[in-house]
């Protein structure tokens, strides 16, 4: 009864996990908001940079100007990539902590307890659960009017 309940249960939230991947209303983290909002400035300030270097006028643009322009590239593409992993990380990890949570709960459901009452007691870790996939799958930031996914 236990293995018949607990494949239920992982195909709903399975199932849920997968439709919650366009939604990101709430990831219920503020350590992946933060991350968020740090990689959205990071991606911003790159594509800046790569706007300044295309902007420079070859006829009168010296090799200070190309050389300040080419850092700036460069410096901002490894704050991008460098908040793109943090953002990564602290997304996973808090999907990590969600699963576990979850599974902890449903492997101490009682024998005896009514199939409904786990299920209920298990909607909230559930939810979380999505909402954790749902933030790893889809860290999107709005750069200069148009959508940047940074997850799949």
């Amino acid at each position: 009864m236990n293995r018949r309940l607990m494949v239920g249960v992982v195909g709903l939230i399975s199932v849920s996990a997968l439709v919650a991947c366009g939604d990101d209303d709430d990831d219920g983290a503020s350590e992946i908001a933060e991350a968020n909002t740090e990689f959205c400035d990071d991606l911003s300030a790159y594509g800046t940079a790569v706007a300044d270097f295309a902007a420079l006028d070859p006829a009168t643009a010296t090799k200070d100007d190309y050389d300040s322009a080419a850092d700036e590239v460069r410096s901002t593409r490894d704050a991008m990539v460098e908040s793109a992993g943090d953002l990564a990380e602290t997304e996973w990890e808090n999907l990590v902590t969600q699963v576990d949570s979850l599974r902890d709960q449903l492997q101490d459901a009682p024998d005896d307890q009514a199939v409904q009452a786990i299920v209920d007691e298990a909607q909230p870790q559930a939810a979380a659960v999505q909402a954790s996939a749902a933030a790893l799958g889809n860290a999107i930031c709005t750069v200069g009017g148009a959508t940047t996914s940074s997850g799949g």
